[in-house]
C-alpha cells in the first residue's frame, strides 16, 4: 500500500509550477486529487495527465469560489483529506510605489483565499470528523519572505505572513477533529515566478493583466550563493516538502513553519 492510499486532496494553483508538481507526488503516493487552476486549460491538461484526477477551474478571489471547490471535491470523493492551499503569484514595488490595488491584490490571493478554502472545510469538519477520525492534513503554503520579509516585497511578504497567523490558529480550532495544520515556507524556486532575464523582467498574465515576474541572472547568481546547497530548488523539491506534512509520519506535527530554503535563513 503507498502512504496515501485511498486518501483525497485538493490542490490549489495547480496548473503549473509548485502546485502541478505536488498533485502528481501525491498522486504518486496514492491519493485521489483535484486539481484546481484559475486557468482551466492547464488545470485541465494536468488532471488528465493524472489517472483518477478531477480538475476543477476557480478563482479563488471570487468570494462564491470556496465553497464551490471545496463542495466539487466532497462530491467526487466523498470527503476531503488533504487541503493544499498553494494558489498564488507576486506583484512587487516598494512602498512608495504600491498602490490600493496591489496591496489588496496580494492579501487578497494569498491570505483571504486561504481563509475561504479552510472556512469552508472548517463546515464539513465539524459534521464530519472529531478526536477518533483518521488524521487529515491541511498544509498553507507561506514564503520566507512571510518569515524574514523581502525590499520590494511588503504587500506579497504581509500575505505570506498571514498564512503563518492562519496556520498557527487553526492547528489549535482544529487539533479536536484531529487535522494538523502546518506551513511550508518556500525559498527561491524554479519557477515561472523566477524564471530568468536579461535586461528587463518577463511579464505573466493574470486575470488579463501584465506582471513583472522572474530574476535577472545576478540574482539568480546570488540565490544560489546564499544557499550551502549551492541551487535553488525545483518545483520537484517543493512537492517533496509539501508531501512530508500530509504524510502519516507527520502525524504528530502540527502548527508549524518549515522552511524550505535550501538553508537559507535571512
Amino acid at each position: 500500500m503507498t502512504s496515501l492510499e485511498g486518501k483525497s486532496a485538493l490542490v490549489t494553483g495547480a496548473g503549473r509550477g509548485i502546485g502541478e508538481a505536488t498533485a502528481r507526488k501525491l498522486a504518486s503516493c496514492g491519493a485521489r486529487v483535484l486539481v484546481n487552476d484559475l486557468d482551466g486549460e492547464e488545470a485541465e491538461a494536468v488532471a488528465a495527465s493524472i489517472p483518477g484526477a478531477v480538475a476543477f477551474q476557480a478563482d479563488l478571489t471570487d468570494p462564491a469560489a470556496a465553497d464551490q471547490i471545496v463542495g466539487e471535491a466532497l462530491a467526487k470523493f466523498g470527503g476531503l483529506d488533504i487541503v493544499v492551499n498553494n494558489a498564488g503569484y507576486i506583484w512587487h514595488s516598494a512602498i512608495h510605489n504600491m498602490s490600493d490595488e496591489q496591496w489588496d491584490a496580494m492579501l487578497d490571493i494569498h491570505a483571504s483565499a486561504q481563509f475561504r478554502i479552510l472556512r469552508a472545510y472548517g463546515r464539513w469538519l465539524r459534521q464530519n470528523a472529531g478526536p477518533e477520525s483518521p488524521t487529515r492534513k491541511v498544509v498553507n503554503i507561506s514564503s520566507t519572505m512571510g518569515v524574514h520579509g523581502g525590499a520590494t516585497q511588503l504587500a506579497y511578504s504581509a500575505g505570506k505572513a498571514a498564512v503563518v497567523g492562519i496556520t498557527k490558529t487553526l492547528a489549535k480550532e482544529w487539533g479536536r477533529f484531529n487535522v494538523t495544520v502546518n506551513a511550508v515556507a518556500f525559498g527561491a524556486i524554479e519557477t515561472r515566478l523566477t524564471s530568468p532575464y536579461d535586461t528587463e523582467p518577463n511579464i505573466s498574465v493574470v486575470k488579463g493583466q501584465p506582471r513583472k515576474v522572474g530574476l535577472s541572472h545576478e540574482q539568480i547568481a546570488m540565490a544560489k550563493q546564499a544557499s550551502p546547497l549551492g541551487r535553488m530548488g525545483t518545483p520537484e523539491d517543493a512537492a517533496n516538502s509539501i508531501y512530508l506534512m500530509c504524510a502519516p509520519e507527520s502525524d504528530w506535527i502540527t502548527g508549524e513553519v518549515i522552511l524550505a530554503s535550501g538553508g537559507v535563513r535571512s
